[in-house]
Order: structure tokens, then C-alpha cells, then sequence
């Protein structure tokens, strides 16, 4: 069946390669707007007055339209902050959960059968959904025991194949950077909507891959109409999780496996606004900087 294929389509590998090249862009555009008025300010050996100094200089010293990459630059590098704010403390809201719900003799029953794996589980003593793949590093496959207990083995074992996908994907990883690249350079809205699209592409394919690692389309097939019919579709904190926005692609791509599947890549509107923006910041990059 032609959605075996378990690579990423041209349009959608394309799209990230110009996300990259935005991105990449983006920051040399701002970073260098930063290295030319740096150059503006006198060294102080006091730190607090250095500060000061960069604080008046960016506000002040420079014409309006210098201010627009400057309020770039602090947007940017606020959003930064709170992403890693965050996810610190999402970390640690996690380890404290898990080390209250995790069950190792729930445990047992599920690695045996993925020893040869390798797969680093976790399982929650838990009456909620819960079947997501956490970790930037060393990735965890996470399961309730309301998962186990719900589904049936080979329903079960279908789950963890696509999850697995994810685990050897570093899926988690990516989206966090693609999260945080995403939500720094807000005033390209095109970029969240690439990204919302790669997300799409990342569950239809771990999909693929658990129904060649089954042999079968119809256990997945079945955990997806059971996710639809339940509503304990509430996602935690963080991680690639089971049941999300993409599952109505999900059900398209088993329905009509032979159809191609279009995802739209992005909004017009959002497109056009961003490449104003780009416009923009290199028409006062070249007037003021260069």
C-alpha cells in the first residue's frame, strides 16, 4: 500500500528547509543589528552602568525604524527565556509526577515483550490517556495504566510502535526546537504554520510505521476510533502524544490508503504578511547597518 512509504514528502522536507533558511537569516539579521550598536557604546568597567549604557543607547541613539529591529531583538530573546523558563519547570513538575505515579509492576507486563528493543518505559498508575514519548536526550515511552488495561494486546502493541517511532526520531527534541522557533519569530506567522504542518507529517508516519511493524492497519485503526469515541483526550504537559490535532489526517490516511493526503503547507494571508515582515527588516538592515 502505497502509505507505507515512511518518508516525508518533497513539499514538506522543502518547507523545513526553508524554515531553516529563515531562521538562519532571521538571526543574522538581528544579530548583527546587535553587534553594530554594541559598537556605539563605551566600555564600563562598572556593570550596572554598562547595561545602562546599551539600555539608553537602544532606545535613543538610534532613528524609529532601528527601534523595530530592536524591539525585535528583546521580543526574541524574551520569548527564548520563557521557553527554557518553562521548560525547566515542566521537567521537574514531570519528575515529581512520575516518581508519585509510576507502577513497576505494571511495568513488567508491558517491557517484556520490547526487551529487544531497548525502549526506556515508564508507566503511570493512572486513570487517563496517556500514551506520549517525553525526553530531548534519553526519550521515555510513556503509558497509563488506563492505556494498558483499556486496549487489547495487539491494540496496545500498536500504540507503542508508534510511539516508538517518535522515541527513535528524537521527535520530542525537534518539536521543542521547532516550538521555540516558532514562538520567537511570532511576527513570521508562516513559520508556525509550517511547523504545525510537520507535526501533522510526524503522527501520520508513526502511524506507517507501527501498521509495517503490525502487519496490519486494523489495530491502529481501532485505538483511533476508541480515542474518538473517548473524551479523556486531555494531553499532558509536554512530549509527542498519541491522541492530538493531527488524528483526523490520521483517519483519512487509513480510510483511503491509496489517496494522497494534502496538508496545506500554510496560509496565504500568513505567508504574505511574513514576507512583508522579511522585507522590512532587511530594507532597515541595509539602510542602517550595512
Amino acid at each position: 500500500m502505497k502509505y507505507l512509504t515512511l518518508r516525508l514528502p518533497r513539499q514538506t522536507k522543502l518547507a523545513l528547509i526553508a524554515l531553516g533558511i529563515t531562521g538562519i537569516l532571521v538571526i543574522v539579521l538581528l544579530g548583527y543589528n546587535v553587534l553594530h550598536q554594541i559598537q556605539d557604546v563605551p566600555i564600563k568597567p562598572n556593570l550596572l552602568k554598562m547595561i545602562s549604557a546599551i539600555v539608553t543607547d537602544t532606545f535613543t541613539n538610534h532613528i524609529v525604524w532601528e527601534l523595530v529591529l530592536n524591539a525585535l531583538v528583546i521580543f526574541s530573546v524574551t520569548v527564548f527565556g520563557k521557553n527554557i523558563i518553562q521548560q525547566v519547570k515542566l521537567y521537574r513538575k514531570w519528575n515529581r509526577y512520575a516518581n508519585a505515579y509510576s507502577d513497576l509492576t505494571i511495568l513488567d507486563s508491558v517491557v517484556g515483550k520490547f526487551k529487544h528493543e531497548k525502549i526506556r518505559f515508564v508507566v503511570l498508575n493512572e486513570p487517563k490517556m496517556i500514551a506520549m514519548t517525553i525526553g530531548f536526550l534519553k526519550p521515555k515511552i510513556v503509558l497509563s495504566s488506563y492505556v494498558i488495561e483499556r486496549f487489547d494486546e495487539n491494540e496496545l502493541e500498536a500504540i507503542i510502535y508508534h510511539e516508538l517511532y517518535h522515541y527513535k526520531s528524537r521527535h520530542p527534541l525537534q518539536l521543542f526546537i521547532l516550538n521555540v522557533v516558532a514562538d520567537c519569530l511570532a511576527f513570521l506567522p508562516v513559520v508556525k504554520e509550517l511547523v504545525q504542518h510537520y507535526k501533522v507529517w510526524m503522527e501520520l508516519l508513526a502511524d506507517r510505521y507501527s501498521i509495517k511493524r503490525m502487519g496490519s492497519e486494523l489495530p491502529i485503526s481501532h485505538v483511533l476510533i476508541a480515542l474518538l469515541k473517548n473524551e479523556q483526550l486531555k494531553n499532558q504537559a509536554f512530549g509527542v502524544h498519541f491522541a492530538n490535532e493531527a488524528i483526523n489526517y490520521r483517519l483519512m490516511q487509513l480510510i483511503e490508503p491509496n489517496k494522497k493526503i494534502s496538508i496545506p503547507l500554510f496560509n496565504w494571508r500568513k505567508m504574505t504578511s511574513s514576507l512583508v515582515m522579511l522585507q522590512v527588516m532587511l530594507s532597515i538592515f541595509i539602510y542602517s547597518c550595512v
